[in-house]
């Protein structure tokens, strides 16, 4: 698995990583694959309203990495209570994609999920014709749950992962500091 570092939002991004994490939503296939369409919010609103949404407290959200310090994605935790986080991934470097790269910032996510935040349980959904992802998902260490109806009347498989389950699997990865 390649190795990637996690760079926390709240300690400042870079402006070209501002760049690049805009760009990811303005791609038509990125957004296809978040259920969503193509961003066409000017860059200074998108900026303005993630720094809103990460000032909210319940969410955590990190650059990914490469070995390089190269800006490949995002990953992020959401609805974090105690118990509970969900996952999102965006890995927006196409030429990383079906490299280990996603499995390997979602190992990154758990970590800090079990170790720093303390929660019990981390969730995810993907489509369900996403395959490659749910693959992905599952080489991280998350089992299906079922299957949820989700929006514009698309099914979203359920995953998730417990900490006893992570435990038992977990490998030594490395954050940034």
């Amino acid at each position: 698995m390649p190795e990637v570092r996690l760079k926390d939002f709240r300690k400042g991004l870079t402006e070209e990583e501002w760049r690049r994490f805009y760009e990811a939503f303005r791609d038509p296939e990125i957004a296809r694959l978040n259920g969503h369409k193509p961003l066409k919010l000017p860059f200074w609103a998108f900026r303005r309203i993630v720094e809103a949404e990460l000032s909210r407290g319940d969410r955590i959200a990190f650059g990914v990495l490469d070995e390089a310090g190269r800006w490949i994605g995002t990953v992020e935790l959401y609805e974090i209570t105690p118990k509970k986080a969900v996952l999102g991934i965006i890995l927006s470097a196409k030429d990383r994609w079906g490299k280990g790269y996603g499995p390997a910032a979602v190992a990154e996510a758990l970590r800090y999920a079990f170790d720093e935040l303390g929660v019990e349980e981390v969730e995810l959904r993907t489509f369900r014709w996403n395959a490659r992802a749910r693959r992905a998902f599952e080489k991280a260490g998350f089992r299906l749950v079922g299957f949820v109806p989700a929006p514009g009347g698309e099914e979203d498989a359920l995953m998730r992962i417990r900490r006893q389950e992570w435990e038992a699997g977990a490998l030594g990865h490395k954050m940034e500091a």
